[in-house]
């Protein structure tokens, strides 16, 4: 079972509101319902394995008040989806890993609700900088796991 530690302040469904006329996007329902359960936190066990690759969740974005990186989910998602040209649209950075690539939930028909990853060393590459994880954020969670001997 997949518990979070760290995590800011509760958030409230108007908290969420607030967020959403702020970044003028509409969050989806299972994102919403993760967040007013954990506001941000890191994820325990942490690794998300696929293909071989072992993905380290080092911590889902705090909404409303800063991380000790000052990071917010607002601040994350305006510089990289307002100020990013080369950030896939249609995309909502939710969670980090230890190297500052982003994990981003599909807001685009057809893949909605698909949790993919952002790799910034990849840009320019379209079949390396963003790709599919899971096919959804709860499939996503509830696969992490803890970093299997020899991927360390």
């Amino acid at each position: 079972m997949v518990v979070f530690e760290g995590t800011a302040s509760p958030l409230s469904e108007l908290d969420i509101r607030r967020v959403e006329h702020k970044l003028r996007v509409r969050l989806p329902q299972d994102l919403k319902e993760h967040y007013l359960r954990y506001n941000g936190g890191t994820p325990r066990p942490e690794f998300f394995v696929k293909d071989g690759e072992a993905y380290d969740v080092e911590e889902f974005l705090p909404m409303n008040i800063l991380n000790d990186k000052g990071l917010t989910f607002e601040r994350t998602y305006t510089f990289l989806v307002h100020e990013k040209p080369e950030f896939p649209q249609g995309y909502i950075p939710f969670a980090c890993d230890s190297a500052g690539d982003y994990f981003i939930y599909s807001v685009i028909p057809g893949s909605f609700g698909n949790i993919m990853f952002n790799s910034r060393a990849d840009y320019g590459d379209d079949d390396r900088y963003i790709f599919f994880l899971a096919p959804s954020l709860r499939e996503f969670i509830n696969s992490l796991t803890e970093c299997p001997e020899g991927m360390e």
